[in-house]
């Protein structure tokens, strides 16, 4: 009798205990396994249709869904790594009362990889004592972004955003944040740029924070670029990718973490972005030494129509290019102050005789960066980055000298973009003319230092292997998460599957001819005609070396 007692009382609680988690508290009822077409048209033919969803929110796993609400559309990250198997998938509709929730199609009847691939939405049917609605979700293999302006204008001014970010396998982020539209000449465009950063209240005010990202590790902000220029959505991740092999994470103005994902906006998809670990110029100069943060500058080449805030030494050779100042050293209050480390380079761009020219550069360059640099941007026809994108960090030494190294910003305008547009710019040399003239006066040997360089690259990042390694795991992320494809239908991109083939026959035919001028160079004892009139006003039209024919 006892026993019977007992096992009543445990009843009675676990009733008590079902009825305060149903009742008391917010209900996440699951979506159920497929039904029967009769008990669809059953649960139906009982209910009037709601006029509006049933459902707003939806989890995986207690992993929060991204939800696009024209579409009437959930999505669900499940990663790239499943194959033919589903991985355990337990959806939820928090704070969905007195609603159930049932699969009308059935997902395990495909292979989890096709659903991804294809973007197959499956339609679910939430439904109350009087009431039903369908919904879809899209399982997707990227990590998915969801920024909320709660009704803010995203202008270039920072505003608080909300922030929820999940990637399959991680603890999903939840934050504040502040974003602001980043770039120049996409600011025209739908499809926008932004700038993230994480922050949390400290004393009253919002402080910036670094947080671990699902699907990017631990970041205090990030760019989304939205690869406008790019229908391949490859060529900044791959110019970045480069850059890595190049230089290490942790040196100053190295590896920048690159990784795509699928952004949501106010509960509206808002495509495929490449999110770009920016350039904190703190962090960097701090990575050479604390002494850097009070000594050093770092500037950065712009065409002056695009600059907006930053004060500028206007370029004295070129119309409308510049150099901005990014960071100045402490004390620089003035104009004169913080473009005083730019001075020995704007008065070397000015220096008439070649004796003074040569004796000059060979002082004010690290050798290594400025190749290393120019190089990559030879290597990939990355034309936007010399009088464009390219930073200038100026390290000023206790003799009063200064000494100049170079790294990239934005990399898009590569790989033959356009090239049929603009013609064949992309396929000739790229003036980088105080550096065409060092090599055309061979200073400190470094026409043997460039040829050297350029070998080591063409064994590494401009190899056939790297470069199709790289277009096949691009090809893989961009096509099989389905992410490219929704990214085409949403902005009414051509390309709707991955293809970067267009990036092996540019460089099969550009990296012979950069062949050709390091074996020049080396071969030749005096002035290389292409370099020596290569100058700040001139095209890079009809000065690449060429044999004969080659262009007809």
């Amino acid at each position: 009798m006892k026993r019977i007692k007992l096992l009543l009382a445990m009843l009675v609680l676990a009733m008590i205990i079902t009825g305060v988690v149903r009742y008391a508290s917010p209900y996440a009822p699951v979506v159920q396994p497929v039904a029967e077409i009769e008990e669809i048209w059953a649960i139906e033919d009982a209910r009037g249709e709601s006029s509006v969803p049933l459902v707003l929110a939806l989890e995986n796993n207690g992993v929060p869904l991204a939800y696009d609400a024209p579409g009437n559309t959930f999505y669900c990250t499940l990663g790239m790594e499943n194959g033919d198997d589903w991985p355990d998938i337990h959806l939820t509709a928090p704070g969905a009362k007195d609603v159930e929730l049932i699969f009308v199609d059935d997902y395990r009847y495909d292979w989890c990889a096709d659903a991804i691939r294809d973007g197959y939405p499956y339609q679910v049917m939430a439904y109350t004592d009087t009431e039903f609605a369908y919904f879809d979700v899209i399982f997707t293999g990227l990590p998915q972004l969801c920024l909320y302006t709660d009704g803010a204008e995203i202008t270039t001014e920072d505003s608080p955003v909300r922030v929820t970010m999940a990637a399959y396998g991680e603890a999903p982020l939840s934050s504040t944040a502040r974003m602001h539209l980043r770039g120049a000449s996409t600011l025209i465009f739908d499809k926008k740029s932004y700038k993230l950063e994480f922050t949390r209240e400290r004393d009253g005010s919002a402080r910036k924070v670094e947080l671990s990202v699902p699907g990017f590790g631990m970041a205090n902000d990030i760019a989304l670029l939205p690869c406008l220029n790019d229908e391949t959505k490859m060529r900044d991740k791959l110019n970045w990718d480069m850059w890595a092999q190049l230089r290490s994470d942790d040196e100053p103005f190295g590896a920048r973490r690159t990784e795509y994902a699928e952004v949501f906006m106010d509960g509206e998809y808002f495509g495929l972005y490449l999110m770009v670990e920016p350039v904190d110029m703190k962090e960097e100069l701090a990575l050479a030494g604390a002494g850097h943060l009070l000594s050093d500058s770092v500037y950065r080449t712009a065409a002056l129509n695009f600059s907006r805030d930053r004060e500028y030494y206007k370029h004295p050779h070129r119309d409308n290019a510049g150099y901005e100042i990014y960071y100045a050293p402490a004390g620089a209050d003035t104009f004169e102050a913080k473009f005083a480390a730019l001075e020995p380079y704007i008065e070397l761009t000015k220096t008439q005789d070649d004796g003074e020219f040569a004796s000059r550069a060979a002082q004010l360059f690290d050798m290594d960066s400025m190749l290393s640099y120019a190089l990559l941007m030879q290597g990939g026809a990355i034309a936007d980055n010399f009088f464009n994108n390219m930073y200038i960090w100026a390290q000023p030494a206790k003799d009063g000298s200064v000494r100049y190294r170079f790294a990239p910003w934005d990399m898009d305008i590569s790989w033959g973009f356009e090239k049929h547009e603009i013609g064949e710019e992309f396929e000739r040399w790229l003036f980088f003319p105080v550096l065409d003239r060092m090599l055309n006066l061979n200073v400190d040997g470094i026409r043997e230092k460039a040829y050297a360089m350029w070998q080591q690259m063409r064994g590494s990042i401009f190899s056939e292997a790297y470069l199709e390694e790289k277009i096949d795991q691009y090809t893989h992320l961009l096509g099989e998460s389905g992410a490219l494809m929704r990214d085409a239908e949403r902005w009414g991109n051509d390309m709707a599957y991955p293809d970067g083939y267009e990036f092996i026959t540019f460089a099969a035919m550009r990296w012979p001819l950069i062949d050709q001028v390091m074996q020049m160079l080396i071969e030749t004892d005096g002035p290389a005609d292409f370099l020596a009139r290569s100058h700040y006003n001139q095209k890079a039209g009809d000065i690449f070396p060429a044999q004969e024919g080659q262009y007809e």
